[in-house]
Parts: structure tokens; C-alpha cells; sequence
């Protein structure tokens, strides 16, 4: 299982060797389905187009199928943090301009993209527990730095080969563990460099 990346300060495109199923609250290609990668696109701090549009285009002009589709107002070249091993593909894209607080409004809108991979056959029950563990350590480091839990248009991915025996995979197991380290390295990073 491996990711292509092709990159540069404006758009990031991740081609999966094969689809996987994939459950997204992206505005494109979101939902569940089989897809058969990610692309994130820069656009301006003042964007007010339409971004079905915007992606979509993109989607067809670098002749990709079954993608899901981010938008970002950051620099991808500087705010670009993955890991590649054994167990998991994960990349994240931040940006932070203000504290987001629950059950109240947002007023500016940077964005959080989160990319997952599981690179072992999972059943659906435990892509759901490492999807928690991956927006609840995103949430945990965002309010230890004093950033709120998130900004209003995060949007997050996760790709797996379903298996059918029952698994879980909490924070309480090793994956739930190894995925949450993992998280919480880049989210630090990402912070970090934005904080610069």
C-alpha cells in the first residue's frame, strides 16, 4: 500500500496505488465511498469562489478520478507535514487564525486538513475508533498550545481495506496508541511552524 506524492507550494496531489474505502467530510468527493486518492489546493485568504467548481476542474484537467478535493489558504510548500510507514500515510495541512470555542461562532476561517491511511486491513468499527483518536488528538493539541479545538472548516479523510473480523481500536490498543503518537507529532510540528 503507498502513496504518490506530487507537490509544490500550490497543490498536493496524493495517488493511492489502489482504492481503498474512504470516508470524508470534504465538500469534494466527501461522504463514503471507494476513492482513489486526495488533492489539496492553495487559494487566496480572500477566496469566495465556488469550490465544487475549483476542484472539480482541477479533478479533470490532471486526469484524476474518485479524488477527494481540499482547499487551503496556506503556503503547502511550509505548512505540509506527513509520515509514510508500515502502518499509516498521514499528512496535515494547518493553519490557525483564531480560537475556535465549542458552541460558539468562528470569525475567521482557516482550515485543518487531516489525511489518513491505514495500511493494515481494518473492519469499519475500527477505522470509526481511529478516526476519534486521530479529531480527539487533534483537538488535544490545539488546546494545549491555546488554539481552541479547531477552526470551522476542517475537514478530514480516512482510507482503509475493510477485513470482516471484529476489531477495536481505541486509544486503549496499540493502534489507537501508535496512531494518536503519530498525530500528535505532526499536529506539534505544524503548530510549531506556524507559530514561527
Amino acid at each position: 500500500m503507498g502513496v504518490l506524492l506530487e507537490k509544490n507550494e500550490d497543490f498536493i496531489v496524493g495517488s493511492f496505488d489502489k482504492s481503498f474505502i474512504t470516508i470524508s467530510s470534504s465538500f469534494y468527493g466527501g461522504g463514503y465511498g471507494r476513492r482513489n486518492g486526495f488533492f489539496i489546493l492553495r487559494v487566496s485568504k480572500n477566496f469566495n469562489k465556488n469550490p465544487y467548481v475549483i476542484a472539480n476542474n482541477f479533478e479533470k484537467s490532471n486526469n484524476l478520478k474518485n479524488f477527494v478535493g481540499f482547499l487551503t489558504a496556506v503556503n503547502l510548500k511550509d505548512n505540509l507535514f506527513y509520515i509514510d510507514d508500515k502502518k499509516f500515510f498521514l499528512l496535515i495541512t494547518l493553519g490557525l487564525g483564531h480560537i475556535c470555542i465549542p458552541a460558539r461562532g468562528c470569525k475567521k476561517s482557516m482550515t485543518i486538513n487531516i489525511v489518513i491511511l491505514l495500511k493494515d486491513n481494518v473492519n469499519f468499527a475500527c477505522a470509526m475508533d481511529l478516526l476519534n483518536v486521530a479529531i480527539s488528538t487533534k483537538v488535544y493539541s490545539l488546546m494545549e498550545t491555546g488554539n481552541g479545538v479547531g477552526t470551522p472548516s476542517d475537514s478530514f479523510m480516512i482510507s482503509f481495506n475493510e477485513k470482516k473480523e471484529k476489531q477495536f481500536c481505541g486509544f486503549a490498543t496499540l493502534n489507537g496508541r501508535e496512531l494518536s503518537k503519530r498525530i500528535l507529532k505532526l499536529m506539534n510540528m505544524a503548530i510549531k511552524q506556524w507559530n514561527k
